[in-house]
């Protein structure tokens, strides 16, 4: 785990009025962190957040369920994002023949850059690769205030558990289809956005050309280890948003830099 995780969210988003001297008060928002004061953002009055009260209320019910473990919050860029990270208790489960933990992920975000959604992310032990994909089917926005009750958990944990079966088998296809170094090189150039520059790699500028041979790199040992399919083209795609990338991803790679490449491989290998 890239970040560490609390158990418990100490502080509490504070919504306060504006007011700019010589005029009315401003029909906006901020919305500020109560430990510290920090900004989070500036909302419309239209605005809802989703308190860290509410999130203490969502795991206290996915924990009633007990198909899942707490594993913690964690905060990125001050608290503007906040994801909770539930892992499956269910044991032995494997993709591909490897074994991995599986975690189901409510994220929320303060600076509207996210809406309240619920998403999955894997661990694979055999050399701590990440991915994540976001359920689709549950999302909501920031438009009424936040009530508990219209969350039937049952649903959110039956959305979770389809959305976590269906990825196992879009794995599982990758694994029976060949890969060729074309597609490899086609791909790396794609997800480092020098394909409109250039498709030959001896073009790239040099930090791109660096940081595509070392995505090569990890899709190459990854095919030694997995085959010469596109479930070791992927592998290698996790293995080096997991373990090369600089910054902070997050625990899951489920935002960021990380999350996008990932989401782009799957695209390009044809298991969206």
């Amino acid at each position: 785990m890239k970040n560490s995780m609390t158990e418990t969210l100490t502080w509490e988003i504070e919504a306060q009025p504006i007011h700019i001297p010589g005029q009315r008060e401003l029909a906006q928002k901020a919305l500020v962190r109560s430990d510290n004061g920090k900004l989070l953002g500036i909302r419309s009055k239209h605005y809802y957040p989703v308190f860290n009260r509410d999130l203490e209320a969502i795991k206290e019910r996915i924990l009633r369920t007990n198909a899942f473990n707490f594993k913690g919050y964690q905060e990125f860029q001050g608290g503007k994002r906040i994801l909770s990270f539930f892992e499956n208790k269910e044991k032995n489960l494997q993709i591909c023949g490897e074994n991995v933990k599986d975690y189901l992920i409510v994220g929320n975000s303060n600076d509207a850059s996210s809406k309240l959604f619920v998403g999955t992310s894997n661990f694979m032990f055999r050399c701590e690769n990440q991915f994540s994909e976001k359920i689709r089917a549950y999302e909501r926005r920031h438009d009424r205030p936040f009530n508990i009750n219209e969350i039937r958990i049952d649903r959110l944990i039956q959305s979770y558990e389809i959305g976590r079966k269906n990825l196992y088998r879009k794995m599982e296809r990758l694994k029976k289809v060949e890969a060729n170094i074309e597609l490899i090189q086609q791909l790396a150039l794609q997800l480092m956005g020098t394909t409109e520059q250039t498709d030959r790699l001896e073009m790239v500028i040099p930090k791109k050309r660096r940081q595509t041979l070392l995505l090569l790199d990890c899709i190459e040992t990854e095919i030694k280890d997995l085959g010469p399919n596109l479930w070791g083209v992927f592998n290698g795609v996790t293995r080096y948003t997991s373990n090369h990338l600089k910054g902070n991803p997050g625990f899951g790679v489920v935002n960021g830099l990380g999350e996008k490449m990932n989401r782009e491989a799957m695209e390009f290998l044809g298991c969206k």
